[in-house]
């Protein structure tokens, strides 16, 4: 588990030693003369922590904390050059090798599992000039993937940047912890990658293709053909699914039809964008039934299987968190070099208020990242300013971390929160 102590040493290390370290060897700073690798770092991070819409002007505010006086004409020859983009391209690398994580004692549906970790992507559109650093696919010539594995009982984050026309399913997390429980998206189901989990004894659950089909009387058919031929309108069976034969346990749940016309929706709008003239009727049809695979035993009841992979949403709403509060996604130039600047001080500025999260509120069920976030960046500059003095910093978030597990959110009862659905006893 990590401390508040720990956190402070890991803090001064990344911004301090290692940005001053990089910043020589990536070539950024040739001679110090305003900034060092430490001070440009830390103005960018923390100006944009303050507000994520920072022009020039206020990040020479923060870089005035940090120490340095400087013009926005001054600032704007640095940030818009490939050498800054690098620089903090490889100080995030640095960023993401050191773990930060808390313990958190379960008592909930989550507690039997060593870990849970969710594995998405997210995509950040940008420029065509760009298209030389991040290629994209059809719909976008330059894109930056960003693939994310939460552990989300410790909290411990992983993010690796791809190319935008990458796949998902070459980049699996399977190298987990016995016991423990992996969600994913669509895009990551695959037979040898769950053959291989449940070899190793972690669990899983994953929503069905449409293309995987179900064996029967040693032939495949497709699900839907299977769905048509059975008894019961609500399914929970042990089923071998694609060529592969994985032995697994198959739920199906028909939704209701305003749910399915919604997902109906979704899927012609979808295949709009990837300009697919026709979908398959199967597909369309398909979307009256929530359909899951897992390999958890049947003391899981289908109701608790849902609610895990309810869980998986948990990532989404981290990359609603970074675009929407910390604006990732956005930026306020033209200028190629520029942006990439900003996407990967903003990146970092995402990692370090994970960590500032993970020890302030992670522990609360109830909490609210929206809320504590906003906290967060009402003391952006108090931390800047005893970054450098480690008994000033780590009094410093002593006295502001605690405040963060008051950022909760109400109990609903209509739409109960996924943490109410994991607290609930089993039907």
């Amino acid at each position: 588990m990590t401390t508040i102590t720990d956190l402070s040493q890991i803090l001064q290390q990344l911004l301090i030693d290692d940005a001053n370290q990089i910043g020589r060897e990536s070539g950024f700073i040739q001679r110090e003369r305003k900034f060092n690798g430490a001070t440009f770092a830390q103005s960018l991070i923390f100006g944009w922590q303050a507000n994520p819409q920072a022009s020039l002007e206020e990040l020479c505010q923060s870089a005035r904390v940090s120490g340095v006086t400087i013009t926005p004409q001054g600032l704007q020859e640095r940030v818009n050059s490939e050498q800054a983009h690098q620089f903090l391209q490889q100080l995030l690398v640095k960023g993401l090798s050191y773990l930060v994580q808390v313990e958190c004692e379960r008592d909930d549906l989550l507690k039997a599992f060593t870990g849970v970790y969710i594995q998405d992507s997210s995509r950040i559109e940008l420029p065509e000039s760009l298209a030389c650093y991040w290629q994209g696919n059809g719909e976008s010539c330059a894109t930056l993937k960003l693939q994310t594995v939460l552990d989300y009982c410790r909290g411990s984050l992983d993010i690796t940047l791809a190319n935008g026309r990458a796949h998902d399913c070459p980049l699996q997390t399977i190298d987990l912890p016995k016991g423990s429980l992996r969600l994913a998206d669509l895009g990551y189901f695959k037979t040898d990658v769950l053959k291989t989990l449940s070899q190793e004894g972690c669990w899983w659950v994953s929503r069905l293709p449409v293309r995987a089909g179900i064996w029967q009387d040693d032939k495949v058919i497709s699900t839907l053909s299977w769905l048509k031929q059975a008894p019961n309108r609500e399914i929970d069976q042990l089923v071998e699914i694609t060529a592969k034969r994985l032995p697994c346990r198959l739920l199906a749940i028909p939704v209701p039809e305003e749910v399915a016309e919604a997902r109906r929706k979704r899927v012609r709008e979808a295949a709009r964008t990837r300009r697919k003239s026709a979908l398959q009727e199967e597909t369309l049809t398909l979307c009256d039934w929530t359909i899951l695979v897992t390999n958890l035993p049947s003391t899981y009841s289908a109701d608790e299987i849902l609610c895990f992979q309810r869980l998986r949403w948990q990532i989404e709403l981290l990359f609603k968190l970074w675009k929407q509060e910390l604006s990732v996604d956005k930026w306020r130039t033209k200028n190629s070099h520029q942006i990439l600047t900003e996407i990967y001080a903003k990146l970092l500025l995402a990692l370090i208020q994970h960590w500032l999260l993970l020890l302030g509120c992670w522990e609360e069920a109830d909490r609210s990242l929206v809320k504590a976030t906003k906290v967060l960046r009402k003391h952006a500059f108090h931390i800047l300013a005893t970054l450098r003095e480690l008994k000033l910093l780590m009094n410093t978030l002593e006295l502001i971390l605690p405040t963060l597990a008051r950022c909760t959110i109400q109990k609903r009862k209509t739409h109960p929160a996924t943490h109410q659905l994991l607290a609930r006893p089993s039907p």
